[in-house]
């Protein structure tokens, strides 16, 4: 039977989120078709093939993974991104995704720290027509008075359009027509300021009004309303809602089941119950 066209999926990662990653990729694989294609890449500036041995283990005739060397990309910009103690430099490789794979005209980009309910190809087969992206309206905004007020002042994008950027259909033509990676080093070059999350700013910013909303169940926060679990396609532990660091986040249950199926289980749960009242108090 013939096979469907690739579905290429990228990650972001740096040697610290491998454990993560592992449960991400490995909830992903559970979920294939038989009939699909799947291309994954880790875009990383540290990550090595020993680091991801149990991922290459998922490996099928129809599920590849490669990695991919973005540190010629942020060469240039390292010292000069934004960066907090909740992110690293690899919240803006996904910007680099246009020109480093110039075969693809769509892709999907996904973080690191969420767990499938579904194909993946599902989501990669939404039609967003001639928009930047297809993404999720961000819970963690739209839900806060005081992001609200920070996107609606300092971006001049409503609450009701600002999405999340871990969870995005990527068309990447139109990145690479519109050369936003050029455009994105001179806004990093002219601009110094603080900022909650920098690269999803960014992608908001020049996407207004050409975005493709989708279902809130393909990136679901565990905040807010719960849903059922079929229409629970994607889980998006963001922020400081990690079941590594805290007993009973919301949805916990579907990282753990798939967690305990790899071999940084231990290592995880030792994460967890290691994580100090000193590091909870300087979450809040």
């Amino acid at each position: 039977m013939k096979r469907n066209k690739i579905v290429p999926i990228f990650f972001a990662s740096d040697k610290n989120y491998i454990p993560y990653l592992t449960v991400a990729i490995k909830s992903m694989v559970n979920k294939i078709n038989t009939f699909n294609q799947y291309r994954v890449y880790i875009l990383t500036n540290d990550v090595t093939e020993n680091d991801i041995i149990e991922i290459r283990s998922l490996e099928k005739n129809n599920f590849k993974v490669e990695i991919v060397d973005v540190n010629p990309k942020i060469e240039s910009i390292k010292n000069k991104v934004a960066l907090r103690d909740y992110y690293s430099v690899s919240i803006y490789f996904r910007l680099f995704i246009p020109t480093l794979f110039p075969q693809y005209d769509k892709a999907i980009y996904l973080d690191s720290d969420i767990v499938l309910n579904a194909d993946i190809a599902k989501l990669y087969n939404e039609e967003i027509g001639n928009r930047y992206v297809g993404a999720i309206l961000d819970e963690t905004v739209y839900t806060n008075k005081d992001f609200i007020y920070y996107v609606n002042e300092a971006l001049d994008v409503s609450e009701k359009q600002y999405f999340n950027s871990g969870v995005l259909i990527m068309n990447l033509k139109k990145f690479r027509d519109n050369d936003i990676e050029n455009d994105f080093y001179k806004w990093v070059n002219s601009y110094d300021f603080g900022t909650v999350a920098p690269d999803q700013d960014y992608l908001n910013c020049i996407s207004k009004n050409k975005v493709k909303y989708l279902e809130l169940g393909w990136n679901k926060m565990p905040i807010g309303q719960n849903l059922e679990d079929e229409k629970l396609y994607l889980i998006h532990y963001n922020m400081f809602y990690k079941p590594w660091k805290y007993e009973n986040v919301m949805f916990d249950k579907y990282f753990w089941d798939v967690a305990k199926t790899t071999t940084f289980y231990d290592f995880i749960k030792g994460k967890q119950q290691s994580y100090t009242d000193e590091q909870k108090s300087n979450d809040q």
